[in-house]
């Protein structure tokens, strides 16, 4: 699972080599090389390269803005794909923590990933409507 970061550690007046970044937001020096390739903007004309604070807040910002996903009821996030998909074959398994929240754990109907995510009991209910349901024991 990739590690969050946040862009609250960054600095804007100030400018960064690679290490110096990646010890400030607690990375390694490959994470930071990988955001270049991804399309953070670094100062190559001389050496060492150097980051702008300002520009590496900015590019943090949009990456974590872009992972956000707004799913529909019937609606889940595959692992493999990242996007939103339906459930393979219209059916759904549904796995209680609580007697008011529980898993709903489906395939991907793309990939045949794992796609899961948390619902509550009523969301369940409006869900077996739509999809086929089963409910499984608690864990």
């Amino acid at each position: 699972m990739t590690k969050r970061v946040t862009s609250r550690r960054v600095k804007i007046h100030r400018q960064y080599t690679y290490d110096q970044a990646a010890m400030a937001l607690g990375v390694s020096l490959q994470t930071v090389r990988g955001w270049r390739r991804e399309g953070l903007p670094v100062l190559t004309s001389k050496v060492p390269h150097l980051i702008i604070g300002a520009e590496l807040k900015a590019f943090l910002d949009r990456r974590s803005t872009k992972s956000k996903l707004t799913l529909t009821l019937e609606q889940f996030r595959c692992m493999r794909c990242g996007g939103p998909v339906a459930a393979y074959g219209g059916m759904v398994d549904y796995t209680p923590f609580t007697s008011e929240r529980g898993v709903l754990s489906t395939l991907c109907a793309t990939c045949e990933g794992a796609c899961t995510k948390f619902a509550s009991r009523a969301q369940v209910d409006a869900l077996s409507h739509i999809l086929s349901v089963t409910f499984c024991n608690s864990r």
